[in-house]
C-alpha cells in the first residue's frame, strides 16, 4: 500500500475532491441529520443541484409527481435515497474523462462504473444488507483508482511494453507495483470515506483476501463481474444482452451472494430498466 499512498501524494491535481458530495455523504449519516443543512450544502454547488433534480425526477426512483427542489429530494424520498443521488452526481465529473491507458473513451468508464453500482444496489436490497447506499457508493467508485493511475500507466507502458494475455490488473501490478484497486482505496481513504466504501474498492480483485468475505465487498465484486458479461448500447434503451451461459461457465469463481442465484432473473431485469431509466440524465 506504500506504492499506493505514493501515486495519490499530489492527487488533488489529478482527481479534485467532490467535496460537496463528501459533505452531504457526512451530514447525511449524522444521528441527529438536519434536512435544512444537508439542502443547503447541496444548493453551494448548482451543477450538483441540476443533476440531483433530474435524477430524482428519472423513472429510476418511480415517482409520478415532479420534485422541484432539494428539500423535495430529502423529505420525499429520504436520506438513504439523497446519498445514492449526490455521489451519482459528483461522480460524473470524477469518471467521464477519457483513460487511454485503459482504452477507455469520454464517459466509458462512468457509465460502467454507474452500471456496476445501479446493480449492486440492487443485488444488496435482495441479500438485505445493512448499508445498502454504502455498497452503492463503493461500487460507483470501485474503478476510481484508473483516473490515478492512468498517466503512469500509458508513460510505462510505452518505455516497456504490454505483457501478453496479461489481465489489466497484472499490467498495472508489473509495471506500476500496485493496481487500480488500491490506489483507489488509499484515495477513499485519504478523503475520508468510511471502510464501509473503502474496503469494497480495495478487495474488488482479491477475493481471497480475509475482509473480502464481507457482504459489501462480494457485492461489488459479484455486480462488477456480472457487468462485464453484460454487453450494452447506451444509445439504444433496449440493446442490452446478458450473458447467462459465460456466467453458469464462470459462477463458480464468483462469491455468494444471498439470495441472488434465486433471483438472478429478476435482479438483471430490474438492471436493465433502472440503468436506462437513469443514465440518460447524465449527458457525457
Amino acid at each position: 500500500m506504500d506504492v499506493a499512498q505514493e501515486y495519490i501524494k499530489d492527487v488533488e491535481k489529478i482527481a479534485p475532491c467532490p467535496e460537496v458530495a463528501l459533505d452531504v455523504l457526512s451530514i447525511a449519516h449524522e444521528a441527529d441529520c438536519s434536512i435544512a443543512r444537508l439542502a443547503e450544502k447541496i444548493e453551494q454547488d448548482p451543477g450538483l443541484t441540476a443533476n440531483m433534480l433530474q435524477m430524482a425526477n428519472s423513472a429510476y426512483f418511480g415517482h409520478m409527481k415532479k420534485i422541484t427542489s432539494v428539500r423535495d429530494i430529502i423529505v420525499r424520498l429520504g436520506l438513504e435515497t439523497v446519498k445514492i443521488i449526490a455521489i451519482t452526481s459528483a461522480s460524473v465529473g470524477l469518471l467521464k474523462s477519457p483513460q487511454e491507458a485503459y482504452a477507455l473513451g469520454r464517459g466509458e468508464l462512468w457509465r460502467h462504473s454507474f452500471a456496476v453500482a445501479t446493480l449492486a444496489h440492487i443485488i444488496a436490497r435482495y441479500a438485505r444488507a445493512r448499508d445498502v447506499s454504502a455498497i452503492y457508493t463503493a461500487a460507483l467508485l470501485h474503478d476510481v483508482g484508473k483516473v490515478v493511475l492512468d498517466r503512469p500507466l500509458q508513460l510505462e507502458s510505452y518505455n516497456r511494453g504490454p505483457g501478453d494475455q496479461e489481465t489489466m490488473v497484472a499490467v498495472e501490478r508489473r509495471l506500476l507495483h500496485t493496481d487500480h484497486a488500491e490506489v483507489g482505496m488509499a484515495l477513499l481513504e485519504k478523503w475520508g470515506l468510511p471502510e464501509a466504501i473503502s474496503v469494497p474498492v480495495g478487495l474488488h480483485h482479491e477475493p481471497d483476501q480475509p475482509r473480502a468475505k464481507r457482504l459489501g465487498v462480494k457485492v461489488v465484486h459479484l455486480a462488477n463481474e456480472l457487468v462485464h458479461l453484460t454487453e450494452y448500447d447506451t444509445e439504444k434503451s433496449k440493446d442490452f444482452f446478458f450473458d447467462v451461459l459465460a456466467y453458469e461457465d464462470r459462477k463458480a469463481d464468483f462469491p455468494e451472494v444471498p439470495n441472488f442465484e434465486s433471483n438472478m432473473r429478476l435482479i438483471i431485469e430490474e438492471f436493465v430498466d433502472k440503468y436506462h431509466d437513469s443514465v440518460a440524465v447524465f449527458e457525457l
